[in-house]
């Protein structure tokens, strides 16, 4: 059973009542010939909304809520998801995902829940 319907679903009604993000990761890539390195970047965009946190995530991770929101992600492309340590601009500020809990019955996400912060 394939959960792209419910992906498409949960992505339209986010994206009506949240706001475009793109979740990104830069990694340095060494050139041992050359001695120099090169910068790739990776993107995931979606939509997100704000939503009210679970206080035992914001324990184990040593955040406060007030300063490290919680994001419903729905990604544009069903099954991605964002990873730890991606950057991603949330009301101006540059936020780095700290935890990802992704609703993925069959391995690939619909919608993740994301904890970012300063």
């Amino acid at each position: 059973m394939s959960y792209a319907n419910d992906h498409a679903g949960a992505l339209r009604d986010i994206q009506k009542a949240g706001v475009a993000v793109t979740f990104t990761k830069e990694t340095r890539v060494p050139d041992p010939l050359t001695g120099h390195s090169t910068v790739t970047s990776s993107t995931i965009a979606g939509y997100a909304i704000r939503v009210v946190g679970r206080p035992k995530v914001y324990e184990a991770l040593k955040l406060v809520e007030s300063q490290a929101p919680t994001l419903l992600f729905a990604s544009s492309t069903f099954g991605e998801k964002p990873d730890i340590g991606m950057t991603v601009e949330w009301g101006s500020e540059t936020f780095t995902v700290k935890d990802v809990n992704p609703v993925a019955p069959d391995g690939n996400a619909i919608i993740c829940r994301v904890v970012v912060a300063r």
